[in-house]
């Protein structure tokens, strides 16, 4: 009534007033013990009292006369809009999130600015979302909840909600985190129908904050204010010396870090640090022991080094790979598991994990040996989520498979993958045989229904396609690929639908369905034929415009007029210089970056590139190549088919449902 929490002897007066059953009492005494040991502010340290270090600061590099933990902070161009989001939170809380590359400088320019508005507030950093949920359990209380590295409290049992968040700005709490970029452009991806409630709340989540973007290059400015810290810290002195990388970077070794890996001494020492780095970029944060470099490395090594490897191999790269630069940071750590002496396995600096490999898909070695030792659900999730960006669904399936046997989790998800290679009944008796131990599983469920409501449509079609019906085994494998969505736009559409037309048309030009938009077009649908000539000018099919202009096609002659009155020819160094931009915005989180860069690539049917931003993980790469592909009338529509229902090898090569 006071607002503070009843000392036990109270409780249980309380509970004997009010006449509570005996058998209850000891639910409300368990109750009781874990709010005592909720995080509390008269317990919890004051954020001055706490180190960089433990808040997530990287180590630095050291200098013969350097002193302190840390070196001199140089002054960030969004230090003062950064200082005001944060001294909101003073009276009324805030969220804050600082995103970028990995050592761009998040963390440390979130400590100077905490430590500027509110050093002696106390600060929790929780483990978990459970761990938040208990806070908002207890008494409120000025606080601050600080979550380095956010992508933690996503993609887990429970998930970090935006009602989570607006009950801690009433405490007041200042909420501050950091977050990788490509991790929040993934979130903040654009909607799309029937996408996954995960990332829906994960987006709700993200808008609720005030994102501060923090660049990887320094600004002149910031470089000015750094070439007057060189003049007092020896350590910055040396990392302005550093010519191929910022100033963050080399302080935390990056590119000495990278400069070793790509001068091992041996490929088993290069074949370690590159296994590490992509397990990190594929979801697994947890420490890698010993015996999973053993199987996993084998993809990375040539069959002689495989054959001829010496007898102290990984003992000798795993020591290469913990040797510290500049006394301060290695490529590997070792990593307890929360017992004095213990070692778990090894971690890999952020660093190296976010730029070596990026366009390589990991060999099959390390995604069976990812799978294989991970028994965490978050981390198999991740993994699933990884091989479906790259194609690589046969490693969903083995990822969302071990999900299932370990936690009874992921049966919609694993069921999705069925159905899109086309094993629908496989899919139904999957999904029956879960809701019948778990018949509270929503996602289950509404996919059981998903699919008996096709199960008519695939069966007319299978029988059509059994008959000799190209056109209708074309229909069966896209309904496998997108549940029915296009053919529900045709089925509106063939209804008499302008609009429903109208989004078809963007529909199959969006996937580069050439064929398709051709026969709609000389049926009359004039979205059909906007749609075409605008895709047959993009890829500058001249003949194919002319041809349709002939034939009184008014849209192919409005773009063929438009072709042959601009300059057609691409301007390489330009095109260049567009690419590396792009990149650039996506590491830095711009969310729309990504879809250009993709879309570029589409336009100048550069399948090699796609097919390398398929392999990084790139978001649409998967779906811009797909499409390319289907623009490309003179590639067969059956292998076309089998890439959207199978995906790929982790070698590039089409994979063969034989080899499930």
């Amino acid at each position: 009534m006071n607002g503070k929490r009843p000392s036990m002897d109270v409780l249980l007066c309380l509970l004997n007033a009010f006449e509570v059953p005996a058998p209850d009492h000891a639910a409300w005494q368990e109750t009781w013990r874990r709010l005592a040991a909720a995080p509390s502010a008269a317990h919890l340290p004051r954020f001055d009292e706490v180190s960089p270090r433990q808040l997530g600061i990287h180590a630095a590099i050291v200098t013969d006369d350097s002193m302190g933990e840390m070196p001199k902070y140089v002054a960030r161009d969004f230090d003062h809009a950064l200082r005001n989001s944060i001294s909101t939170g003073v009276e009324r809380g805030c969220f804050v999130l600082l995103t970028g590359r990995s050592s761009s400088g998040k963390t440390r320019s979130l400590h100077e600015a905490v430590h500027v508005v509110a050093p002696n507030w106390p600060i929790f950093q929780p483990a978990s979302t459970a761990e938040i949920i208990e806070l908002l359990d207890g008494v409120r209380q000025r606080i601050i909840i600080w979550l380095d590295e956010m992508e933690r409290f996503f993609d887990v049992d429970p998930q970090l909600t935006k009602e989570h968040v607006i009950r801690l700005l009433q405490f007041p709490a200042i909420v501050v985190a950091t977050l990788w970029s490509d991790d929040y452009l993934k979130r903040r991806a654009p909607r799309t129908p029937g996408g996954s409630a995960e990332l829906k709340n994960d987006r709700r989540l993200l808008d609720l904050a005030k994102v501060v973007p923090v660049p990887a290059e320094f600004s002149g400015r910031e470089l000015a204010e750094a070439d007057r810290a060189a003049q007092t810290d020896s350590r910055i002195r040396l990392a302005l010396e550093v010519e191929d990388a910022g100033l963050t970077q080399a302080l935390a070794a990056g590119p000495e870090l990278l400069h070793r890996w790509e001068l091992a001494p041996n490929p088993y020492a290069r074949a370690v640090i590159s296994f590490a780095a992509d397990a990190r970029r594929l979801g697994v944060r947890s420490p890698i022991p010993d015996h999973a470099f053993e199987s996993a490395t084998a993809g990375y090594l040539t069959a002689p080094q495989r054959v001829n490897r010496p007898s102290r191999w990984l003992a000798d790269a795993l020591a290469f790979g913990m040797e510290e630069v500049y006394g301060a940071v290695a490529a590997l750590s070792p990593a307890d598991d929360d017992e004095a002496g213990s070692l778990a396995g090894y971690v890999v600096a952020d660093y190296v994990a976010q730029h070596i490999r990026r366009t390589d898909c990991p060999p099959r070695s390390a995604w069976e040996t990812l799978i294989s030792i991970t028994d965490d659900a978050e981390e198999l999730r991740r993994l699933a989520a990884a091989a479906n960006a790259r194609m690589r669904y046969c490693h969903e399936e083995q990822a969302l498979r071990r999900l299932s046997q370990l936690h009874g989790k992921g049966a919609a998800e694993l069921a999705g993958v069925l159905f899109r290679s086309g094993r629908d009944r496989e899919a139904t008796a999957l999904l029956r045989t879960h809701l019948e131990e778990s018949p509270g599983d929503q996602s289950a469920g509404d996919r059981l229904r998903d699919i008996a409501e096709l199960a008519q449509r695939i069966d007319e079609l299978r029988a059509a396609t059994a008959g000799g019906n190209v056109e209708a085994g074309q229909r069966l494998a896209e309904l496998f690929a997108d549940g029915g969505r296009a053919d529900r736009l045709r089925a509106k559409a063939d209804g008499g639908s302008l609009l429903f037309e109208e989004d078809l048309a963007a529909l199959l030009a969006d996937r580069g369905a050439v064929d398709e938009l051709r026969t709609r077009a000389d049926r009359g649908k004039r979205p059909a034929a906007e749609a075409l000539a605008e895709l047959l000018a993009t890829h500058s099919r001249v003949d194919s415009l002319q041809q349709r202009a002939n034939a009184g096609d008014p849209a192919a002659s409005r773009q063929l007029a438009k072709l042959l009155a601009s300059d057609t020819a691409v301007d390489s160094t330009a095109v260049q210089t567009q690419f590396i931009h792009l990149q650039r915005q996506i590491r830095s989180g711009d969310e729309v970056a990504a879809r250009q860069l993709t879309t570029l690539l589409f336009d100048l049917r550069d399948e090699t590139e796609l097919r390398c931003q398929v392999d990084a993980g790139t978001f649409q790469a998967a779906e811009r190549l797909v499409a390319l592909l289907n623009a490309d009338e003179t590639v067969d529509r059956e292998l076309v088919n089998r890439l959207r229902a199978h995906g790929l090898r982790a070698d590039g090569v089409l994979y063969m449902p034989q080899e499930v």
